[in-house]
């Protein structure tokens, strides 16, 4: 009798286990149907019962979007843990690791978001897990794909006693296009629609934007690296180069950027004018995201475009893919101060094609300038879509909006 009890126990552990077997759905298919989703650098390896996945996302306005868009394609395919990259121009950004039967039971509600977020792990650390995918050939990669993007751009300025703003409204479109992993040129060009401006005659003329090629990196221990050369915002040209290391979790960072620039700019007697590079700009900056109450908590102290030096603090608060907050500066000589805005614009899933795509941008940022300094603080920007939305990736923020 115990043999047979015995028999049969062994039997049902077989029956599970191939039924478990055959219930995965092959790696070739998940791969097309990720690939049919609309999704780049689609790579898949798995390991038994644990499937590891790299996608990028250039069908959702929403990072969060794309990648609850992919588990839920994932969770039919029979694997018990999953392990999610989330790639930007084919560079690893973040790492989600969960077990199936968890994402199930928040999608059916029997596990609420507040409780399901300690089965979620979502990090920086990617270097272990990319290195069984990073060779294996993208299905649908990113190379050689152009974006042409319609970037808005709007500037006031109430400076004048006789008028009470003097308004700039720009049409900026960009070519974007990546030629290999982690690269990306932007060349863009800039048609004036309305100028009210009394000062500064350039912003009548059409012009060149932001004409860049940009690399980006990893180095081991969820270190991020960006290097750009080319033609920034604020009239400057030369180079830049930043490495943010990310801490406890991905909650916090510290940042080192430094740039060695030129000016570029218009002159009504001269025309065009370009100096020599010689202006050297550096900044030491740290972070903090407080996960309870969604706020971004950033500091920053360093060298300007005019030499002064100062310190600088912002608090930004997120709601979904919407980050309103503060800020406040203390340069040489002035307190300066304001706020600042990012929120979606555009449609919140793209008609990708597969070579050509003209769109809007997935985010409009602007900052109002309180104390209207035009002297001291001044900097730059490398990239049109530089905001606090759509390259901010802190785990936390991600968790909250995945389970919410």
């Amino acid at each position: 009798m115990k043999s047979l009890t015995r028999l049969l126990i062994i039997f049902s552990i077989i029956g599970i286990n191939c039924h478990h077997i055959l219930a995965q759905v092959p790696v070739v298919q998940i791969n097309r149907n990720l690939n049919q989703a609309g999704y780049e650098n689609v790579r898949l390896s798995a390991k038994s019962k644990t499937l590891l996945v790299s996608y990028e996302n250039n069908i959702y306005r929403d990072k969060v979007a794309g990648l609850s868009a992919v588990i839920d394609l994932l969770s039919a395919c029979g694997y018990d843990s999953i392990k999610v990259i989330t790639l930007v121009n084919d560079l690893p950004m973040i790492v989600t690791n969960y077990e199936n039967q968890d994402r199930k039971a928040n999608k059916g509600g029997i596990i609420p978001g507040i409780e399901a977020s300690p089965k979620f792990t979502i990090s920086y650390h990617t270097d272990q897990i990319w290195k069984s995918l990073r060779n294996i050939k993208p299905q649908d990669s990113h190379v050689n794909k152009f974006d042409l993007v319609f970037y808005p751009q709007f500037s006031v300025m109430n400076v004048l006693f006789h008028q009470f703003y003097e308004v700039e409204l720009n049409i900026a479109p960009a070519l974007e296009v990546s030629l290999w992993r982690g690269m990306k040129f932007t060349g863009q060009i800039i048609f004036p629609l309305a100028t009210h401006f009394l000062y500064g005659s350039e912003s009548y003329l059409v012009r060149m934007g932001f004409l860049t090629i940009a690399q980006e990196f990893r180095l081991p221990g969820a270190v991020l690296g960006r290097g750009v050369v080319g033609n920034f915002n604020n009239n400057r040209y030369g180079a830049d180069i930043s490495l943010t290391k990310y801490l406890f979790g991905g909650r916090a960072y510290l940042k080192v950027n430094g740039g060695y620039t030129g000016l570029y700019q218009y002159q009504d007697a001269t025309g065009w004018y370009r100096d020599d590079m010689k202006t050297l700009t550096g900044f030491l900056k740290g972070g903090y995201f407080y996960k309870r109450l969604n706020l971004q908590f950033d500091g920053s102290a360093g060298r300007y475009l005019n030499g002064d030096y100062g310190i600088r603090g912002d608090c930004t608060r997120y709601w979904g893919e919407t980050a309103i907050g503060l800020w406040v500066s203390k340069g040489s000589s002035t307190i300066n101060g304001g706020f600042h805005f990012t929120i979606p614009i555009g449609t919140r899933k793209f008609k990708k094609n597969r070579t050509f795509q003209m769109r809007a941008p997935s985010y409009f940022d602007w900052e109002y300038n309180g104390g209207t300094d035009f002297y001291g603080g001044q900097i730059y920007k490398t990239q049109p879509n530089e905001n606090r939305v759509e390259q901010f990736y802190s785990p936390n923020l991600v968790i909250n909006n995945l389970l919410k």
